[in-house]
């Protein structure tokens, strides 16, 4: 995070948060903070997610989904801040460092300070460091333009700074440098690229973008739009790893079953000697204590054969075909073990576990027919693309509807049902809690919802719509029944059965 826009973000946040009692603390993923804070109206979360360069400080009213179990460290955490108050706040944002200070806690023994740092993450502290909370010196703009090095004295001259500085004209540059230094810019920018978006800044980029009023704004934006896409990403490595691994498997396997297959062919190759032999056995049948003889085989020519001197001649010959016919029974069970590989291989490359490994509950294989993405293995449910590229899920069992809440959908994501009586659950997902859905995609929704309800054969049907994390599933309802704590809106659609072709 640059550390002006970083000034701005610190300021706008220690001011919203003075004041409020901290509830509870997440650790939705590693190295991922969710600061639960308390507030009269919506939820409000501060989000932290430290970095060198790209990190995340926000504040969000969707809790990001944790793991069953709390990590160790959000459980140390949750036990020193749970219920103390924000009494006040102070920045180094130079060096990007947030100090809240917290209530008094004794049991157990907690620092005054909660320091968020935006490079390396959170720690207490009884006492901040000198010149903590001072304003640092402003080089002249002159000497920020000609020295690529400066950021090593002046921090806060970071290289981006200083590279849009050199950029432009001397007046532009003058004017940019001084809302900079005296804390005045009131404009923020969350700028995308090739690689996506970027972190916000305090000026302008030449590519597209958004312009905020406010730090804290852009912060929001900027983090909505890039960590709970990585927080989905997070959720799949579980499944990716069990992949990985099973793949690693199966290909150390099928590297042994060539080395056993190498190995059979030796034995097999051993029926030649005893060929060979049996073609000239009246020359030394009656021999005892031969090491070995020379023979000549119809085909492959002279050969000399190794005899064990304790069997006699013919009881060589009789052991060399007994060796060469165990290997023509194990070629079978080579060949079929090879075909059972290489399918399982085959289900890996799809995203399938093949049966026998271990799985967890989410990651179970399809029905037969259905060509899921890897999250949704196990869910009786169907995939439809919409119009404009968003996913919609479908369940086609009450289990399923059950299921695709906690399995399949984000606390952002819209859940649609038939208004006013049975239907299937449809969940249409978005990459973000800010993200916008077109109209023709919510009605592309309300649609393949209401083709799935007790309307289906009515022509028009009403369907209600909500964001996830304000539709519960309630201890003792049936399976498919919720509780709709504020719906978004209802759609009057009409039913087109043609629309699940289309978009299936």
């Amino acid at each position: 995070m640059e550390a002006n826009f970083f000034r701005f973000l610190a300021a706008e946040l220690g001011t919203l948060l003075e004041g409020r009692r901290i509830d509870k603390i997440f650790g939705p993923a590693p190295g991922v903070w969710t600061i639960k804070v308390q507030n009269s109206g919506e939820p409000l979360h501060l989000l932290f997610r430290p970095a060198k360069s790209a990190g995340h400080l926000f504040l969000s009213a969707i809790k990001p989904v944790n793991p069953q179990n709390a990590p160790a460290m959000a459980m140390w955490y949750r036990k020193r801040l749970r219920n103390r108050l924000i009494l006040g706040w102070k920045m180094d944002w130079p060096n990007l460092k947030l100090a809240l200070e917290l209530s008094p806690r004794t049991d157990p023994i907690s620092g005054r300070y909660l320091v968020i740092d935006a490079r390396t993450g959170m720690e207490f502290a009884d006492e901040l460091g000198d010149g903590f909370d001072t304003q640092p010196d402003w080089p002249a703009l002159e000497d920020v333009r000609e020295n690529a090095e400066i950021w090593r004295e002046y921090p806060h001259i970071s290289p981006p700074l200083r590279k849009v500085l050199s950029a432009q004209l001397e007046d532009e540059a003058h004017q940019l440098y001084f809302k900079v230094a005296s804390g005045t810019a009131d404009t923020f920018h969350v700028s995308k690229n090739k690689q996506g978006w970027q972190s916000p800044n305090v000026w302008p980029s030449d590519k597209e973008g958004d312009i905020f009023s406010s730090a804290l704004d852009a912060a929001n934006a900027y983090g909505e739009r890039t960590l709970f896409p990585l927080l989905e990403m997070e959720e799949e490595k579980p499944a990716q790893t069990q992949l990985k691994r099973a793949r690693k498997k199966i290909k150390r396997n099928l590297t042994r079953l060539d080395e056993e297959q190498a190995r059979l062919q030796k034995l097999a190759d051993e029926k030649i000697k005893a060929e060979a032999m049996q073609a000239e056995l009246y020359r030394f049948k009656d021999h005892e204590g031969l090491e070995e003889i020379t023979v000549s085989h119809p085909i492959h020519g002279t050969m000399t054969v190794a005899l064990n001197p304790y069997l006699s001649p013919t009881e060589n010959m009789e052991k060399y075909f007994k060796l060469a016919a165990k290997a023509g029974r194990g070629f079978p069970h080579i060949k079929r073990r090879r075909r059972e590989m290489l399918r399982q291989l085959e289900m890996l490359e799809n995203g399938d576990i093949p049966e026998g490994h271990t799985l967890t509950r989410r990651e179970k294989s399809a029905p037969e027919g259905t060509s899921l993405p890897k999250r949704y293995k196990g869910l009786a449910v169907t995939i439809f693309r919409s119009s404009d590229g968003f996913t919609i899920i479908r369940g086609k069992n009450k289990k399923a509807n059950h299921d695709i809440l906690s399995k399949a959908a984000s606390p952002f994501d819209y859940w649609f049902h038939v208004a006013d009586g049975p239907s299937s659950h449809i969940i249409l997902k978005r990459d973000h809690p800010g993200q916008d859905v077109p109209e023709a995609t919510l009605t592309e929704a309300a649609i393949l919802c209401g083709l799935k309800s007790y309307r289906k054969d009515d022509g028009k049907a009403d369907i209600m719509y909500a964001l996830v994390k304000d539709v519960r599933k309630v201890k003792g309802f049936a399976h498919g029944q919720v509780m709709v704590d504020k719906k978004l809106g209802t759609i009057r659609v009409e039913l087109d059965s043609a629309l699940e072709s289309k978009l299936g």
